[in-house]
């Protein structure tokens, strides 16, 4: 698969989801930065979890090493992909009605709890509320 077809296939992929803003900026760091150079194995593990997302929605927990949120209101997910050059969480909302809602994405680094998704878990819902159009000042 070329450049130009791995493009067409991601952009089908991402067509499914609903993401928001914050998220994409979140990617782009991520691939300028601990991901450079290793984007084609991030890519190839990154379609496989995208699709496993659209063929499991809510059941994602059981495969690979995702996880169902503990202490939300259990439609908050956190998504794994990992290979040996990277490690990188994406915390996604996926409602009753199967919709799958890309919040959050950011790189973990083994045995840092700052990185890991527990300081995440304000923003996933701050996210997933203005995603609704829930402004939650007023």
């Amino acid at each position: 698969m070329n450049t130009k077809e791995a493009l067409v296939e991601l952009s089908k992929l991402l067509g499914s989801f609903i993401i928001h803003p914050q998220f994409l900026v979140e990617m782009s760091g991520l691939l300028k930065k601990e991901l450079k150079g290793k984007e084609a194995s991030f890519f190839t593990t990154l379609t496989t979890q995208l699709n496993n997302l659209n063929n499991f929605g809510p059941m994602i927990y059981t495969v690979d090493s995702h996880e169902q949120l503990k202490g939300a209101d259990g439609h908050y997910y956190s998504i794994h992909l990992q290979k040996n050059q990277f490690n990188v969480r994406f915390i996604v909302h996926i409602s009753a009605m199967s919709e799958i809602s890309l919040l959050c994405a950011f790189y973990e680094r083994s045995g840092k709890s700052s990185t890991d998704y527990s300081r995440y878990t304000s923003v996933m819902v701050q996210r997933f509320n203005e995603l609704k159009g829930d402004d939650m000042n007023d």
